[in-house]
């Protein structure tokens, strides 16, 4: 049975290997979505800060994610002390298996409890992210420009 939890200081480890292993596939099909190697230090503070989740699956961590707290996404304007998903890893054996819907799911959950809404991106040539975004309970915004690209930002409908 999968399950969400907070992750602790002690799952770091686990958190960068699927980053990293998540990263390299994404390499692999012309997704440059994130960089390789993750940094250890940003994925310690927030574990500092309880804005890290696993996904687990029995004894086994199939996948990562973070929620935390923002003022701004690029130049798209959004509500103050908004959630932030981010981070959203799922290790590759265990993609496209609903298992991305319940963390889309958990974090419209977990903002609608706290009164917040909950945004997310990613880069705008992720067309099939994007669709998978809008067909689980997220609004496209728009596109935005980054330093070398444009993201997709999206908000949870509430």
């Amino acid at each position: 049975m999968m399950n969400i939890r907070a992750a602790k200081p002690s799952d770091l480890t686990q958190i960068l290997t699927i980053l990293n292993e998540v990263s390299r596939d994404l390499q692999e099909k012309g997704v440059n979505q994130w960089n390789y190697p993750w940094d250890q230090e940003p994925i310690e503070e927030a574990l500092k800060q309880n804005q890290a989740f696993m996904l687990t699956l029995g004894n086994h961590v199939i996948g990562t994610f973070f929620i935390s707290e923002i003022d701004a996404i690029s130049t798209c304007t959004i509500n103050p002390q908004s959630f932030y998903l981010s981070k959203v890893a799922l290790s590759p054996e265990y993609q496209r298996k609903n298992f991305g819907a319940k963390i889309m799911k958990f974090a419209l959950i977990y903002a609608e409890k706290q009164h917040k809404p909950v945004y997310l991106d990613c880069w705008a040539g992720n067309d099939r992210l994007k669709t998978f975004y809008k067909t689980h309970g997220f609004d496209y915004l728009g596109d935005y420009p980054e330093a070398n690209y444009s993201i997709s930002v999206f908000r949870g409908k509430s």
